[in-house]
């Protein structure tokens, strides 16, 4: 499945890019700082390995700080949290993260913006709140993450985005014995949220 996702990522990316360049200049105004904050729901979460939960749907929360460079590039810091309630006797999944991501604005001077992003941080993985049999513990490890998206201008500040992430954090390893956990988390999150430039 992540390989799967990493491929289409990268297809979109070869067949956008030459399409978009020629766009760019459509974006040498949108040189400033922005805010934006997100919701939404996650889909398919689960830690891949011995004794990894898995997960019914969850929701999820984001913010980050950004800037624009005013060539269809952004650059920004973000924090985002999920939690998923455990299904099959698991309990919840719980993942707080910090990120510094890369976004590529597509037509930067249209009504609809398709984006692509992706970022790197780290993430506290954590199961808590399930029987006493179930796996419970949690691990800092490192985090990235995918993203695809389009987004609209409301005004010259505020642009409202759509967009779906693939979160993964590779090497999540906590509890012991018969209950000891070791895999791969990964995640599928859909989000609406909002972005303000400042200035302008």
């Amino acid at each position: 499945m992540k390989s799967l996702i990493l491929a289409a990522v990268s297809a979109a990316t070869l067949l956008v890019v030459p399409a978009a360049a020629s766009a760019a200049p459509g974006a040498a105004d949108d040189n400033s700082w922005y805010v934006r904050g997100d919701a939404g729901g996650t889909f398919d979460a689960r830690i891949d390995g011995t004794n990894g939960p898995k997960s019914d749907t969850g929701w999820t929360l984001d913010g980050g700080v950004g800037k624009s460079f005013g060539n269809g590039w952004r650059a920004e810091g973000q924090l985002l949290y999920l939690d998923n309630s455990g299904k099959s006797g698991a309990g919840d999944t719980k993942v707080f993260g910090g990120f510094a991501n890369g976004f590529y604005d597509f037509l930067p001077g249209s009504q609809w913006r398709p984006f692509l992003g992706a970022g790197i941080g780290v993430a506290q993985v954590k199961e808590d709140n399930g029987p006493a049999t179930a796996p419970h513990g949690d691990k800092t490890v490192f985090a990235y993450q995918l993203q695809a998206g389009i987004a609209h201008p409301f005004n010259d500040q505020l642009t409202g985005e759509v967009a779906y992430h693939y979160l993964g954090a590779p090497s999540v390893k906590f509890g012991s014995d018969t209950a000891r956990v070791n895999g791969d988390f990964g995640a599928s999150l859909v989000t609406v949220g909002l972005r303000y430039k400042f200035g302008g």
